[in-house]
């Protein structure tokens, strides 16, 4: 006669299956959207992680107000300068997209949290497009907050604010497009290169490198070479683009001896230029997450 096998023993953990709403894609766009415009500021996340954000906004706004304090002490409103802030500005907003592209991608990749995004109904293709609105979103932040604050300064800093807002409501749209533009550059920079990184740390050197590399390699360009080729080597230059579109957008002749005014080129030239890289960046971060699709 057999033995009794022994039963096995069924346990009710309480698993339940889903019975709530289900969300469509764009819900999930825009919370990963949202979840990562956080991410770029370190929000919700440990205090190390708000340090430097905090560090380029604080910059970025005490430059803005420093100069309405000085506009207002020395009477003279033309120390407020929107080029001038952009173009000083220009290397924080450079450091800040080093640090916070890879945190917004990188990362994903890293912990494995890319499969779960790429899970139906969002593709490789709406990744992409959340983090790369989210990251202008932030850049945003840091290019355009200052920007109203000096616009805010020069108005209410005058005798007669509403003659002053008269004339310059104007600036408005440049302001506002001039900032778009210029965040777009940054994040597309920032993205493209780390799309193609392995780790967090390789991606913001990557991006460190790329915008003091090229600099460097700018300054040979324009040293050896000669006609053309040397007046439109300052293209080669992220951070003489973003100054030679802010003078272009804000109608400011270049100051002699620079090499924006060495070069010469028409303003539009650096707009393309910015065109023409937020292209190939958002193309690199499209073709790397569509491979990626579930």
């Amino acid at each position: 006669m057999a033995e009794p096998r022994t039963a096995g023993a069924i346990y009710d953990l309480g698993y339940q299956p889903y019975h709530g709403a289900r969300l469509s894609r764009v819900s999930a766009i825009l919370n990963l959207f949202v979840f990562s415009f956080r991410t770029a500021f370190g929000l919700g996340r440990g205090s190390r992680s708000k340090v430097l954000p905090m560090i380029v906004v604080s910059i970025v706004t005490m430059v803005a107000l420093g100069m309405i304090f000085m506009a207002a002490s020395t009477n003279r409103p033309s120390v407020i300068n929107y080029a001038a802030h952009l173009s000083f500005t220009a290397f924080f907003l450079a450091l800040f997209a080093a640090a916070q592209a890879p945190e917004l991608i990188v990362t994903d990749r890293q912990h494995g949290a890319l499969s779960l995004y790429l899970s139906r109904p969002m593709s490789g293709t709406d990744y992409a497009i959340a983090k790369w609105c989210a990251l202008v979103a932030a850049m945003l932040v840091v290019t355009l907050g200052p920007q109203l604050v000096l616009f805010g300064g020069k108005v209410l800093l005058s005798p007669t604010p509403s003659v002053v807002l008269e004339a310059e409501y104007r600036k408005l749209a440049p302001i506002v497009g001039g900032m778009f533009a210029t965040s777009c550059f940054m994040a597309s920079i920032g993205l493209g290169i780390g799309a193609v990184s392995t780790r967090r740390g390789y991606a913001s050197a990557s991006v460190i490198a790329f915008f003091l590399l090229l600099p460097a390699a700018s300054q040979i360009i324009t040293t050896a070479a000669t006609g053309d080729v040397k007046r439109y080597a300052v293209l080669a230059n992220p951070l003489l683009i973003v100054n030679g579109f802010a003078l272009w957008l804000f109608d400011i002749e270049a100051r002699r001896r620079s090499p924006i005014a060495r070069a010469g080129l028409p303003g539009e030239a650096y707009l393309y230029a910015i065109v023409v890289v937020c292209v190939i960046g958002m193309t690199i971060v499209w073709l790397r997450y569509r491979k990626s699709e579930a």
